[in-house]
């Protein structure tokens, strides 16, 4: 079964783009960086990278 993303994007009326997350439908945010107010440009790799990181096994450190 695939599981939808976690992670989406949206234009803002501003132009700029904001990553969210599909479970909480809050503004992503990772280690500090809130994901808003974003070129067009960067939004669809950050995405990328974000489900990346979602998806990779967690080990106890």
């Amino acid at each position: 079964m695939i599981e939808e993303p976690r992670y989406g994007a949206r234009k803002e009326r501003d132009d700029t783009w904001t990553i969210f997350d599909r479970r909480t439908g809050e503004i992503a945010e990772r280690s500090g960086l809130i994901m808003a107010r974003l070129n067009k440009n960067v939004v669809l790799g950050l995405v990328q990278i974000l489900e990346q990181i979602e998806d990779a096994p967690k080990r106890i450190h």
